[in-house]
This record gives structure tokens, sequence and C-alpha cells, in this order.
């Protein structure tokens, strides 16, 4: 953030209210200074922070928590077979005009726009475009009007050189709006250069590739230890929903039929009857599921949280809802300059692919 001024008073209170700031990022702060509140409510923690002198530190750490959180990267992924071997540093040479695709994409004038010309660049058989987007909101407050969003679409040779790999990072609907076009134009290099037949296209882990039992068998399988850096807490979060197709388990009939769709939220949700036994997974229709680890990754310690969700979904029922997920870290504070949250997702993304991949094999529907 680039001000030149440190806020104070009412500027500093249109930051804390702000709902990705949490009465825990609050009260850490206050507790370091000292303070300490039998009602950790916002009610009572922010006017009492207000009245403290707030440093530069103190309100850069708050400053990054809310964008950190609002720039959590969501990553999906998406494979296509190819005819025969190919060079990624050739195939992929030319350069897209993203600019040009997002105006075209547009009837009117888009609100954000790519900052330079994004040209992909190669490693570790990797080919990865990257970019940065500004985007405007004269509706927000001073702290982020114009804010600033990365997104990338990383290619990766799999399967023994005959299968390209699309992983697609976004942090905004805009950038995931860019991604979908990236992928697009590759699909079309692609096919100019006749590496895929004519009607293949990328392959994604959707929605409606399960039924309701194994979807929440997929889903659970990220409560075993696939990782060596993470250990299993808990289940947190659940959205889920009731499939009117299925008759309720007799067990919980009375409970079940008066109810659309639930939001469970808790500390062990992993031991609540509807998820532990399975006579009643039918009914149940897992949307997503959100899973707490403590982590150890070369020495930086904390907590994290893994989203695993079909957001669309959620939102339009829609049966062809893509699968999303996203990594959420808070990190002991004595770690914090150790290793940035891009690097710490770099070291988890590949054990959670690979769990993905397995148990998406195992559990989706023939």
């Amino acid at each position: 953030m680039n001000k030149t001024i440190l806020p104070q008073g009412d500027r500093i209170r249109q930051l804390l209210t702000k709902s990705n700031i949490t009465n825990s990022n609050i009260n850490s702060l206050l507790r370091n200074k000292g303070v300490f509140l039998g009602h950790n409510e916002k009610n009572n923690s922010i006017p009492n922070l207000m009245k403290t002198i707030i440093s530069p530190d103190d309100f850069k750490e708050l400053y990054e928590t809310q964008k950190s959180k609002e720039d959590t990267v969501k990553f999906r992924t998406a494979t296509i077979k190819c005819r025969e071997d190919l060079s990624l540093k050739e195939v992929f040479a030319e350069d897209i005009n993203l600019q040009q695709k997002i105006i075209e994409a547009h009837k009117y004038k888009p609100t954000f726009k790519v900052i330079g010309t994004p040209s992909p660049y190669f490693e570790d058989n990797k080919a990865i475009y990257e970019y940065k987007i500004e985007r405007e909101n004269l509706l927000e407050d001073w702290t982020n009007n114009k804010t600033y969003h990365t997104g990338a679409v990383i290619i990766t040779k799999t399967g023994g050189n005959l299968e390209l790999s699309i992983e697609q990072n976004s942090t905004s609907k805009e950038t995931h709006l860019i991604n979908e076009i990236l992928t697009k134009e590759i699909r079309n290099i692609l096919d100019k250069k006749s590496l895929i037949n004519d009607k293949d296209d990328f392959i994604r882990i959707k929605f409606n590739d399960f039924d309701n039992v194994n979807r929440i068998q997929f889903l659970y399988s990220f409560t075993n230890n696939f990782c060596i850096y993470l250990d299993f807490v808990s289940i947190t979060d659940i959205n889920l929903l009731l499939d009117e197709n299925e008759e309720s388990h007799e067990d919980v009939k009375p409970f079940l039929d008066e109810i659309d769709s639930l939001k469970l939220n808790g500390k062990v949700l992993q031991n609540h009857i509807l998820l532990k036994n399975n006579t009643y997974h039918k009914k149940l229709i897992f949307a997503s599921i959100s899973l707490k680890y403590k982590f150890n990754i070369n020495g930086v310690k904390g907590v994290c949280v893994i989203d695993i969700s079909f957001p669309d979904y959620i939102s339009k029922r829609d049966l062809n809802s893509e699968l999303q997920i996203s990594i959420n870290f808070n990190v002991n504070r004595e770690h914090r300059k150790m290793a940035s949250e891009t690097q710490l997702r770099k070291e988890l993304y590949s054990y959670i692919e690979r769990n993905k991949v397995k148990n998406y094999q195992k559990y989706r529907a023939e």
C-alpha cells in the first residue's frame, strides 16, 4: 500500500470494521500492547484499538490481513490429451493479445485492465502465463478504491508427455474470466498445430462427476494424511444441501424433511452424526467443505484451512460446476517473516493435486 499518511481515528475504523478483519486479528494486536478485554466483540475492541498508537507495522499487518483474505488464490485444474509429444517453448512461444481478448469478451468497456503485456515464461517443464490487473471501484472506501489482482495459467506436461495439464490460479472474478480466455486461446493454439483431436476439450472435475455418496468420500479423502507438511485437525465448515430425489433415512426423516439446506460450522464436524453415519449420505449433497490443519513447512509453523468447493453449484445449482480449491494460512507470529504465503502454497499444492487426482479417479461415477 502506497500512502504517505498513516491513518488514525475514523480512517483506521474503516479498515477495522471490514468483515475480513476478524475479532481475533484485532484482539491479537491489543494483547501485544498489553490490553486484555473480557469481551472480544468488535464493539469493544475497535474503540480500544483506535485509542492506542497504531504503529506502521501494526497498520501494515492489518492491511495485509484484509488484502490477503480478499486475494486468496483459488485453484482450478483441467487436462487435455495431446496426439504427440510437444515442446512447450515451441508451441507457446507466441504472445496472446490479452487486453484485446478482454475487450472482445465485453459488450461495454470493462472496469479493469491488464497491466503491461504479459508474455509466457518457461521453467521446470512448465509454460506460465502470469499477469496483473488494475480494477477500479469508486464505491469502495479510500483504502482500496483501486485494487490490483494477479492471476496465472500454468501449463505442465504430465502422463508421459501425452497429457497437458492446465492449472488456473485466480484472485477475483475478473482474473477467473481472464483465465478462461487464456485457456480457450491455449486450446486454439493446440488445435491449429494439430496437436489435439478436433472435438477434444479440457477435462475438468465437475459436481456431476460424482453421486452424493462418492462426492462425500472424495471430499473426505482430504482428512487423510496425504501431505508430509500437514496434520489434519478437523472439518470446520460444510455447505450441505438435501437431495429431494432421495428418501430420508427413517432415523432422521422427521428432521431432514423439513429442511432444504444446512450450513454447518463447528470444531470437529467429522464427528457429527449426519456425517459419521454412511447410511445418511445418499440424501446429503456436499457443495463445499473446509478442513483445518496444523502445518510445519520447512520450520514455518501455523494453521491453515483448505476450502474445497463447487462454487457455481452453491450460487446457481449448476450441475457442471467446476471444483475449486483455496488455501488460507495463519502463520505463527514468530515465523511470518520466514516465508511468504505464495511460497507456502507452492509447497502444498503438488500434494493437494496428487490427492485430488488419485481420489477423483477412485470415486467418480462411471
